[in-house]
């Protein structure tokens, strides 16, 4: 599990450990576990672009930019499932943009308008990130109500949102502490497999919004610190306490075949499926360079025809 530190501004998500039991004295490891397919989902995002826009006086920052989703079905082989690749132009301080229809090659991409209110240079970015988060979301509910019995996502879910959809949000860094400091000990103290019981989740008026449980891949001896090789899951609160605890104990004892230690032996809750998977995505994302040399050879003819540039941004 990597760490790093969390400058958000509100209030820490508060966590009653006790949902499950009150004992936190010992790892909980499933004896039972029958291991079946496996969904995988995830997106990759990619700045093509980034923009300066002109509304009468006013300046803002945006971008041009590219996601894609999709799901890898794992059975003893990957096997890659729905995609989807999407496009944005993206403008702060609430300006709208005009539908982008760029010529590449021999193609045409099209770029979706979406409006960000905020005028920090960096919002549009995390705008391009939350389109991203709602097709992973999107995809993920698809493929569950295609038959799916379970779907890993790598990356928090949004828990706000009911439903008993099995879907398990695979958290790979530490950026908030959720645990007293008696109860986290128990961290260090679990072997692959094995798992802290589960904990809900609480907002702050104490309302349960989900449940979580920490996990250990693979056990890294010294240099690496006790948490290396952990990762946080999480589930909807619409799931259910009951079948919450039993997916806890599917996932703890299934992700460990998943773990990567190809490359980096520090790094074994990158799941090989996940990185096979966002290669696959980069890869229908389209060539990086021949897009941008588009975008630019787009926006110039663009600046030469001013009855067109209204809601395009150029160039910075």
């Amino acid at each position: 599990m990597g760490f790093e530190p969390t400058f958000e501004d509100s209030p820490l998500p508060r966590a009653d450990p006790s949902v499950e039991t009150s004992d936190w004295s010992h790892p909980v490891r499933s004896s039972t576990v029958r291991a079946g397919p496996m969904w995988f989902v995830d997106g990759v995002r990619r700045v093509e672009l980034r923009l300066l826009a002109d509304e009468g006086d006013r300046r803002v920052h945006g971008l041009l930019g590219s996601f894609a989703v999709g799901a890898v079905r794992s059975d003893g082989r990957a096997t890659f499932q729905a995609h989807r690749v999407c496009r944005a132009v993206i403008l702060g301080g609430g300006v709208v943009p005009e539908r982008a229809r760029v010529p590449c090659g021999g193609a045409t991409l099209e770029f979706e308008p979406s409006v960000e209110a905020s005028t920090d240079p960096n919002a549009p970015i995390d705008r391009l990130q939350d389109l991203m988060r709602d097709a992973e979301n999107a995809l993920a509910a698809r493929v569950v109500l295609d038959g799916a019995p379970l779907v890993i996502a790598d990356g928090p879910l949004r828990l706000g949102e009911d439903g008993p959809l099995p879907v398990i949000g695979v958290i790979k860094r530490s950026v908030r502490q959720y645990l007293d400091a008696d109860r986290e000990l128990l961290l260090g103290r679990l072997g692959a497999g094995e798992r802290t019981p589960v904990f809900s989740l609480l907002d702050q008026e104490g309302t349960v919004r989900g449940y979580s449980w920490y996990s250990r891949l693979v056990a890294l001896a010294s240099p690496w610190h006790d948490h290396a090789g952990i990762v946080r899951c999480e589930v909807r609160v619409g799931l259910g306490l009951e079948r919450a605890v039993e997916l806890a104990g599917v996932v703890a004892a299934v992700l460990p075949a998943y773990a990567g230690r190809g490359s980096d032996p520090r790094t074994p809750q990158n799941l090989t499926p996940i990185a096979g998977l966002e290669g696959w995505l980069r890869h229908r994302m389209g060539d990086r360079g021949m897009i941008r040399r588009a975008l630019v050879a787009w926006l110039a003819q663009a600046g030469s025809e001013p009855a067109a540039t209204r809601g395009v941004a150029r160039r910075p």
